[in-house]
């Protein structure tokens, strides 16, 4: 408009008097020029690279992450072997033996091969020696020293002893920990009247499955009924007694622990005290893990045998953790959630299984 309206007033004028007043420029607001800010002021560096798709943004990424230097290698061993010793194989850094917190060797019995090339290749991965002191560095080395110190106290009939900071980190607040086989029992033990595999969600509670799939209550019930019947069949009771029996905690009265009776209690102590020290450690980190003591037990009876495997990881692990799969499967993923926590679940009990499993097929010297 103000265009059109500036060609209106020139051409007005050409007929007066002074041609020169219309070769003349007729503004009526002043010239604005741009400032362009000093790159030391309020603005630092250049401009931001503009936003590029998503697949090159990931191959860029990737290509940026391999050009950055790799750090070098600082740790005070070169070779990580196995070698028997004494019917044990000894993980050695050259020369030098592993030792646990309680000063023992690092060594485990020649029917666990896979447990020993396991910690091997724990170790030949390490990167500098500060690893070693960080435990979700050597998540079976610390399995393997806490059952090793635990074996070798019970054949000298000592408490171990382990010293734990508190979860503060103060200095001074170091606890004196006496971790025994009874206080493991007991502590395995405590999970029973809250098992995870007991507690059975309500009829109506919003866990609504999709058409033709199953209600979370309806999976629960599936799992809880195969878990109770094979400790029935599996756990040994007195001659002439009954089976065991269990109660389920039933979401339609409440979510209450499920007290179950001392019989059943006890006869689970007693075939608990029967375990070897790797059983009773593997046995305490998969109850941590499952928040099942009756999950827990499957696994490692049913993994003792390698070669009688009915039962894995996969297995043990669907079956503690089905409310958060039925969860997945109706709000999807949550990335760095959920699917971190399925890899550290399966992790762990992996771990459990190299712990207990037994298998008569030694490894070759190295």
């Amino acid at each position: 408009m103000r265009q059109r309206a500036t060609r209106l007033k020139i051409s007005s004028v050409r007929g007066m008097k002074g041609g020169g007043a219309a070769r003349r420029q007729i503004h009526t607001t002043h010239s604005n020029y741009a400032n362009p800010l000093p790159l030391g002021g309020t603005v630092d560096g250049p401009p931001p690279d503009p936003p590029v798709p998503q697949p090159e943004y990931i191959t860029r990424n990737r290509l940026r992450q391999a050009a950055i230097p790799k750090p070098r290698t600082e740790r005070f061993w070169e070779d990580v072997h196995l070698k028997v010793v004494d019917g044990r194989y000894k993980i050695l850094l050259d020369a030098r033996s592993i030792k646990t917190s309680a000063k023992n060797d690092v060594s485990v019995p020649v029917n666990k091969p896979l447990l020993a090339y396991a910690l091997q290749v724990e170790w030949a991965t390490m990167r500098n020696s500060k690893e070693a002191l960080k435990s979700h560095f050597i998540p079976l080395t610390s399995l393997a020293s806490r059952a090793i110190d635990l074996e070798i106290a019970e054949k000298d009939s000592t408490p171990v002893e382990t010293i734990e900071a508190t979860s503060e980190g103060e200095e001074g607040g170091e606890v004196d920990v006496r971790n025994t086989r009874e206080q493991i029992t007991d502590f395995v033990m405590g999970y029973l009247d809250t098992d995870t595999v007991l507690m059975i969600s309500p009829t109506r509670g919003g866990h609504l499955a999709a058409a033709g799939e199953k209600q979370l209550r309806d999976r629960q019930l599936d799992v809880a009924h195969d878990i109770v019947e094979w400790t029935q069949e599996n756990i040994p009771v007195p001659k002439g007694e009954d089976k065991l029996d269990f109660v389920l905690s039933d979401g339609d009265h409440g979510i209450l622990p499920s007290s179950q009776s001392d019989r059943t209690k006890q006869i689970l102590r007693d075939t608990i005290s029967k375990f070897s020290a790797w059983e009773l450690v593997g046995l305490e980190c998969a109850v941590i893990l499952s928040k099942s003591l009756l999950v827990a037990l499957r696994l490692v009876m049913e993994n003792r045998k390698t070669a009688d495997i009915k039962w894995d990881v996969e297995d043990a692990a669907k079956a503690c953790n089905l409310e958060t799969d039925f969860q997945v499967e109706q709000w999807g993923l949550v990335e760095d959630t959920h699917d971190v926590g399925h890899a550290d679940l399966r992790r762990g009990l992996g771990a459990v299984v190299l712990l207990v499993s037994e298998l008569n097929i030694p490894l070759p010297e190295q």
